[in-house]
């Protein structure tokens, strides 16, 4: 039951983050077809999904990794991060010789996208209320207002 309940904060993330983007996804599309046609359209829906994609990811493969110790977990979730950072800029250089997009519009979106992702990251761990460290069996909890437990 405990797992459970730790692992309620990256499926609220994974939720509200679906919700988010599904949300955003008419609004942007219509101010990129706005902004520069078919080409902001485009530049839009890539700017909006490249984050939903990538902290989507971070979040169901630390989801996935439950099982794992902390070290083991935390090195798949940074091994995730790296090989998706890699392929980010793979494609960002292939796609830059492109002009089917706008790229002014996918950098407005991509960062919007992001600084709400991690916003909503924010949000959900600080109300998550999970603790940060275990108790050792055994080891009386400091009481209010003492340091170090003396």
């Amino acid at each position: 039951m405990a797992a459970d309940a730790a692992q309620e904060p990256l499926q609220r993330a994974l939720r509200v983050g679906a919700l988010g983007f599904a949300a955003a996804l008419p609004v942007v599309a219509l101010v990129g077809w706005l902004v520069d046609g078919s080409a902001g359209l485009l530049g839009a829906v890539i700017g909006l999904a490249v984050p939903a994609v990538f902290f989507g990811m971070t979040a169901a493969v630390a989801r996935l990794t439950r099982n794992m110790s902390p070290g083991a977990m935390g090195a798949v979730v940074m091994a995730s991060w790296l090989a998706k950072l890699i392929a980010l800029i793979v494609v960002l250089v292939l796609a830059d010789q492109s002009s089917a997009w706008s790229r002014p519009v996918f950098g407005v979106v991509f960062l919007l996208a992001t600084a709400g992702w991690l916003a909503l990251e924010a949000w959900i761990v600080v109300r998550a209320r999970q603790p940060y460290v275990q108790p050792r069996p055994g080891v009386p909890a400091p009481h209010r207002g003492e340091v170090g437990g003396a």
